[in-house]
């Protein structure tokens, strides 16, 4: 499982859309972007690559207990 990194400096103008293109509830999103919850490496990837696609999970996310 991936958890957002705490110094992960995201900037998403809507994050209804991207949980949409995601395929996640909006609500789920916002828990993930606040490090309240936990995603799988496909979500997780999915999410860095609408952000940036040339960007690395690791460079959003850091799996559970690093």
């Amino acid at each position: 499982m991936y958890s957002i990194k705490e110094d992960a400096n995201i900037e998403v103008i809507n994050q209804s859309k991207l949980a949409e293109k995601v395929g996640i509830a909006q609500a789920t999103m916002n828990r993930i972007f606040n490090g309240k919850q936990t995603c799988s490496k496909m979500t997780a990837y999915a999410i860095t690559k609408l952000i940036n696609e040339n960007a690395e999970i690791e460079d959003y996310f850091k799996k559970k207990g690093e």
